[in-house]
């Protein structure tokens, strides 16, 4: 009798987590970022004009640091179509800069033949183009898992400048980028909680965690990737910011502290900053 309970609610419970990624897959496939274009190209241009001129001395200390620098063109590029957007907070896309600079440092000082890269909030694909670029420049081989509840290969609209063109997919938009990252990402759509827990793997070489700003996604997910790092192994936080997010800056204090982990900040000066998180040994 106790195997058939234990068998009756295991199937309910794997049923309740297909329900629910159902719906939420349900919701973020109906245009989460609206129905129609949110501005004009020359709009989006002109954004991104401007942020693309602003200075940021304390990354550019840390790339001078690493010897590690990604091209400035090339990570503008990207950033045009995956990055600028019509938002009320600035616009900033620094944390592709240190997340190059960061895994091109760790894969110098730790090769691996095969190292395994997670990422949670994919949202338009600029981390993880950018981390392929990474794994390309330095000659490594390996994967790069993201998650995000958005969908890959669902046409719509995404508050970017290819909206002006036609509603596209995150692989339509990716497309100039597609013979980097194919025999590197895989995209995964759902709730991490789900799908972190689904995908098992052994080792996580190096992380960026941009998902949910709560305590509780943060702490999950923070716990999620440390209990499968060892030493020398590193996870990227963007938002690090106490006013904005203060459950996430609590989740990553309190991690680093409980699971071994240095913690390096990044300021960008504008109310944000990064944490570039080291594993320990012992």
């Amino acid at each position: 009798m106790k195997q058939k309970l234990s068998h009756l609610s295991n199937t309910l419970a794997r049923k309740g987590l297909r329900l629910n990624s159902y719906w939420a897959s349900k919701h973020w496939r109906s245009h989460p970022f609206g129905n129609s274009v949110r501005a004009s190209n020359d709009t989006y241009m002109a954004l991104w004009e401007k942020e693309k001129s602003k200075a940021y001395p304390e990354i550019d200390a840390y790339e001078q640091e690493t010897g590690r620098a990604i091209e400035k063109g090339w990570l503008d590029k990207l950033a045009l179509h995956t990055q600028i957007v019509v938002k009320n907070s600035p616009l900033c896309y620094q944390h592709g800069r240190i997340l190059y600079s960061a895994l091109s440092t760790y894969l110098e000082k730790k090769p691996q033949q095969n190292i395994t890269i997670y990422e949670t909030g994919t949202a338009r694909g600029f981390s993880s183009v950018v981390m392929t670029k990474a794994l390309t420049d330095e000659n490594a081989s390996g994967k790069i898992l993201t998650f995000d509840v958005l969908p890959h290969n669902i046409p719509m609209y995404w508050n970017c400048i290819d909206d002006c063109e036609r509603q596209k997919s995150r692989a339509e938009i990716l497309e100039p980028w597609r013979e980097l990252i194919e025999n590197h990402v895989l995209f995964f759509e759902g709730d991490s909680f789900i799908n972190l827990q689904a995908v098992q793997t052994e080792r996580i070489h190096f992380a960026f965690l941009d998902g949910a700003h709560s305590y509780r996604d943060v702490n999950f997910e923070f716990k999620t990737v440390a209990t499968r790092q060892r030493e020398g192994d590193v996870i990227v936080f963007d938002d690090y910011n106490s006013k904005q997010f203060p459950g996430l800056v609590r989740a990553v204090d309190e991690g680093c502290r409980i699971w071994g982990y240095t913690k390096r900040i990044l300021s960008t000066g504008a109310d944000r900053a990064y944490v570039i998180a080291t594993k320990q040994g012992g």
